[in-house]
């Protein structure tokens, strides 16, 4: 441990008996597993485990269609949220989506919010890595005016080195106000700050032949040490609920803001005898800006066991980005491993794309609840959607969008802890922009219509276990590099498959949480493309699977003992299906070990990541590698003061 760690850890402990004793847990009861309803996607303020993410959902990504809620509100995100504001999140999916009243395709990622009790508490929070990372954190909850008004504020500093080699400097602030003025009603808002200086580019690895490339060199960056990115985020707040007698008001009201220095990427391009050119590609900078917000009105009909909702709602969200203007150049040449530090080129900047995109949605839900039978859920929007885009020595150009988007679920309860649940749902989502690496950079491509089905069981057999087991389909269109090296759509993507979660409390202190996804994804080209697509997906494996245990100790209550085994199948790396990337599995382990230092709670965590170094290249787009974590060893130390 760094001698600078040791004496910032001392002093945090020597001032613990300066404070009030804790009433609440932080970051000392930080679990994943323990906190996950089910196998699908659970992140807290340090741990995330499930089989899908933000960037994953049946083989789509939430998070770029823009699926965000925060505190059940519609959010636009286009900088980043840490966990200063933000106490973890989940992903909705099957049975855990059932009853939004506005659903969205390939599930919902579902942020939390820190929200402060009504004692004084601090949570500092030390960890590093084998990799040579170190952070520091420190957390408060204070209480201001008893129950009704409390805040939760906090900072983080980071040194943060990479799988990959690369590195980077950072903090984060943010406070969260909460006030309850009386029963029923809460208001929260919200600031973070997110900053990154100095960070290294991750290097891309691109083969100019039809080939995988070879073993790559893990865990080294090859340079140059000019080529590094800076970049800001801001976001910023308030959400809210009043819960009065049989109406409910909820509403959200955002603003985030990612913006990016002049910066750059790395990209190898590995020739057949394996030696390499090395290009940077260098940018101007580039920012977006976003408002988002959701407005609900909720009348509640009781009429003896049914329960009847009708939910009137308004969304929408106005995001303005500047993006393009950069530059190539071969700046080196050489071995695949070998680190180079070439002088850097004169860039020549061109001018930039503006980008303006508009939506306003809304709404009407009616849910039905049945005691003893079951649920359903209506729901009807209608979408306005407008985009205009200023490149560069051509008109502004501009396009809309008016769709009726229906959606319907059910869940019947077949028998005591057994329950059939299904929906249907249409959407418009955003596309995403074209990576750095591809012709058109950073252009934002068109919103796209998508549609969705699933249906399953979900069994409790017995208290503390739960079994869910589902089938879906999803269509959206198909979005990859063409054969000129633009990024853009080329056909219709359908995902099919079944997906499973187990969770289970097995025994007092012994618990489990494994699922999986068989999928089964397929491809239609457009018959504009003239370019060979083959029948798959690139970057989507048939099968996927997580599994996690969490063990207290019975004959030491103060030690937990964890691991988990990952696997992730191959996957087709190029368009046309003409190259397959191998998968992996890989095992860890950790523990905690809970005790009292001067009557405060403290945790001590340590965990090994990939224990045998399982190697994978993953093709993060046609021809475009980077490669999986080595072998880590993390360890971090928690206290609530």
């Amino acid at each position: 441990m760094p001698t600078q760690t040791r004496a910032l850890l001392a002093s945090l402990l020597a001032g613990a008996a300066l404070l009030p004793a804790a009433a609440q847990a932080q970051n000392t009861d930080d679990n994943a597993v323990a906190s996950a309803e089910d196998a699908f996607g659970t992140s807290t303020s340090h741990e995330n485990i499930g089989v899908y993410d933000e960037g994953n959902v049946r083989g789509f990504s939430p998070g770029s269609a823009g699926n965000y809620r925060l505190e059940g509100m519609y959010f636009d995100i286009q900088g980043g949220m840490g966990s200063r504001v933000l106490d973890g999140s989940t992903i909705r999916v099957g049975p855990a989506a059932q009853g939004y009243a506005f659903p969205a395709p390939t599930g919902i990622v579902d942020l939390q919010m820190k929200k402060a009790g009504d004692k004084f508490a601090v949570s500092p929070f030390v960890s590093m890595d084998s990799f040579g990372s170190v952070g520091l954190e420190m957390d408060a909850q204070i209480p201001i005016a008893g129950k009704e008004l409390a805040l939760s504020a906090g900072f983080g500093i980071y040194n943060n080195q990479y799988a990959n080699g690369a590195g980077s400097k950072g903090y984060n602030v943010g406070i969260v106000p909460r006030w309850r003025p009386s029963k029923g009603v809460e208001v929260l808002a919200f600031y973070n700050h997110q900053q990154f200086n100095d960070e290294t580019a991750q290097s891309l690895f691109i083969p100019t032949s039809n080939a995988l490339p070879p073993r790559l060199p893990w865990g080294k960056y090859l340079g140059p040490d000019w080529a590094t990115n800076d970049s800001r985020s801001d976001s910023f707040g308030t959400v809210g609920h009043a819960n009065l007698g049989d109406w409910t008001l909820r509403g959200g009201l955002f603003h985030s803001a990612y913006n990016g220095d002049p910066g750059h990427t790395n990209i190898v391009l590995i020739k057949p005898d394996t030696s390499t050119d090395r290009v940077v590609f260098a940018n101007p900078g580039n920012k977006a800006a976003s408002w988002s917000g959701e407005f609900r009105l909720s009348r509640r009909f009781v009429d003896g066991p049914r329960q009847h909702l009708i939910t009137a709602a308004i969304r929408g969200r106005s995001i303005d980005a500047t993006y393009g203007g950069g530059d190539a150049k071969t700046v080196a040449s050489g071995p695949l491993d070998a680190v180079l530090q070439p002088p850097r080129p004169q860039f020549n900047f061109g001018p930039q794309t503006g980008d303006e995109t508009r939506q306003l949605s809304g709404g009407i839900g009616y849910s039905l609840a049945w005691k003893g039978l079951g649920e359903l859920t209506l729901g009807l929007q209608r979408t306005h959607y407008v985009k205009r885009v200023a490149n560069p020595g051509v008109p502004q150009t501009s396009g809309s969008t008016n769709i009726t988007l229906p959606s319907a679920s059910a869940a019947l309860n077949l028998a005591k802890g057994l329950t059939l649940y299904g929906s249907f749902v249409r959407g418009l989502e955003d596309a995403g922009s074209a990576p750095s690496y591809a012709a058109n950079a950073y252009q934002v491509l068109p919103a796209i219509r998508t549609k969705q089905y699933d249906a399953g069981l979900r069994w409790t057999p017995v208290k503390g276990t739960t079994l869910i087991a589902g089938y879906f389909w999803i269509q959206k269109p198909f979005i990859d590099l063409d054969v000129g090296n633009r990024f853009g759509l080329l056909g219709d993507e359908t995902h099919q498959g079944v997906e499973f979660s187990i969770t289970s409390d097995i025994t007092k202190g012994l618990r489990v949480v494994t699922g999986g996804v068989y999928l089964d994804p397929t491809v239609k080209a457009s018959p504009s493309i003239a370019q060979p697509i083959g029948k798959r997906p690139v970057n989507q494996m048939k099968f996927r699977s997580r599994f996690n245990v969490n063990w207290t100790l019975p004959f030491a209550k103060a030690v937990t003992l964890d691991a988990y085994v990952n696997h992730d199948d191959g996957v087709f790396a190029n368009v046309d299906n003409s190259l397959f990337a191998p998968g992996s599995t890989r095992i860890g382990m950790g523990a905690r070990y809970k005790f009292k230092l001067g009557g405060k709670a403290v945790t001590a965590r340590v965990t090994l990541f990939n224990i045998f170094s399982a190697y994978e290249v993953i093709p993060i787009s046609s021809g475009v590698y980077v490669y999986n974590t080595k072998r880590n060893v993390q360890a971090w130390l928690a206290m609530d003061l």
